[in-house]
């Protein structure tokens, strides 16, 4: 079917067609810059409250390793997270809050461990939002694994005996007066 728009005849099929084409797109990117806290997977497995923190190691951006057996005995948060992710940049200032207050007590030890983002992008974000939490860039998921399957940010509070007393996530967000 044809019609006449501005003096050009115009098909209406290609004139839908178009459109058609512009609304996909704009779904696809909305389901794009959305996921950064559920991606379209099953029911998460991760971590509860009552639950032992798994053994891991890190590197830090220091380079130096943090090994989760150092929390025997202190107070911890464990931080999960992605720069790129918008939910983890509005959690992170109030995690440099909490870190703040407990940065030189020596009961206290604060990690944020990146799921799949390396230095370079975490060092230009922590620059720029003034932040000096410590961290571990990882370019994969296998620690984020051992806790979680989906949603980040994911903050885990644990006990001196190694085992999770608060989890924080999308749907509970973190809360620095809670550490």
């Amino acid at each position: 079917m044809n019609f006449i728009m501005s003096g050009r005849i115009v098909n209406f099929v290609a004139v839908k067609s178009r459109g058609l084409i512009i609304m996909t797109v704009a779904a696809v990117m909305w389901a794009f810059l959305s996921a950064c806290i559920k991606e379209d997977m099953p029911e998460d497995r991760g971590l509860a409250v009552g639950d032992r923190v798994p053994a891991f190691s890190v590197t830090m951006s220091d380079g130096s390793t943090f090994r989760s057996s150092e929390l025997q005995g202190k107070r911890g948060m464990i931080v999960f997270f992605n720069t790129e992710c918008s939910d983890c940049r509005r959690e992170l200032p109030k995690v440099q809050q909490a870190y703040d207050r407990v940065k030189d007590n020596p009961d206290y030890k604060v990690i944020c461990i990146a799921r799949e983002e390396g230095e370079a992008g975490i060092a230009a974000y922590w620059r720029e939002s003034g932040l000096t939490l410590p961290y571990s860039p990882q370019s994969d998921r296998a620690v984020y694994n051992l806790f979680a399957t989906v949603s980040i940010p994911r903050v885990y509070i644990t006990n001196p005996d190694l085992v999770i007393d608060a989890v924080y996530d999308d749907t509970t967000p973190f809360d620095p007066d809670n550490l």
